[in-house]
């Protein structure tokens, strides 16, 4: 017991101490997820969500729209989309038509090198899933 403190023990942990200690755990905690890198599951959830947005431009704009997708990237009219480096993904070549439709069916595999998933492209209507 410090002086001038009745009753009061000393042993219990200060809010500094508490908020350093977070601090800490938030920074490890940070670099953990930066290190990895991007997970499998959200990779695929961004090419299918990057995919969909380029049928729906093409609907909109009422223009073909020329697409590819290579081991490293989506090619789109506008710009390439790197993927993460360690994600590959097998290649496929496809076009929107003006009416939103899609001119091949197919299906993409992306892997991390532990786990693999696929992007499967849908003849007519141009619906994408995920398997």
């Amino acid at each position: 017991m410090q002086p001038g403190l009745a009753g009061k023990a000393d042993n219990g942990f200060t809010i500094l101490e508490m908020m350093l200690v977070l601090l800490i755990v938030s920074l490890l905690a940070m670099t953990g997820v930066t290190s990895r890198g991007i997970s499998l599951d959200l990779f695929m959830k961004e090419l299918e969500s990057r995919v969909l947005e380029e049928q729906i431009k093409a609907y909109a704009l009422g223009s073909s729209r020329e697409l590819a997708i290579t081991s490293g990237s989506l090619v789109t009219p506008e710009e390439e989309h790197r993927f993460p480096s360690q994600i590959a993904c097998s290649a496929f070549q496809w076009h929107y038509t003006p009416s939103g439709t899609i001119s091949r069916g197919g299906t993409v595999t992306c892997t991390d090198g532990n786990r693999t998933e696929k992007l499967v492209f849908r003849l007519g209507v141009g619906r994408v899933s995920r398997r």
